[in-house]
C-alpha cells in the first residue's frame, strides 16, 4: 500500500521516514516528493508497505505524530485524478 506522509518539516529526510514507519513495517520504499530546480522538500512524501495490515497499523500511529517538530498527516493515498 502506498501511505501518503503530509506536514513534513523542511530538514525531514527519507532516513528520518523510514525509522519512524519501520517501528511498525517493514518499509519498501520511501520517497519525499521534491522541486525539480533546487530539491527542496515539498513537504510530503509516499511510504510504500507491502503488507496492507501492516501499512493500517502505521497510518493509524503515524497521523498526528511528531517528526521534527511537526504534527503528521498520514493516509493512504490515492491515485490522481485527471
Amino acid at each position: 500500500m502506498k501511505i501518503l506522509v503530509g506536514n513534513l518539516a523542511s530538514e525531514t529526510g527519507e532516513t528520518d521516514l523510514l525509522e519512524a514507519f519501520e517501528r511498525f513495517s517493514r518499509v519498501d520504499r520511501v520517497n519525499i516528493a521534491r522541486t525539480w530546480s533546487d530539491g527542496v522538500s515539498r513537504g510530503f512524501a509516499f511510504v510504500d508497505i507491502a503488507l496492507d495490515s501492516e501499512a493500517k497499523a502505521a497510518i493509524a500511529n503515524m497521523n498526528g505524530a511528531t517528526l521534527h517538530g511537526r504534527k503528521l498527516r498520514v493516509g493512504k493515498a490515492r491515485r490522481r485524478t485527471q
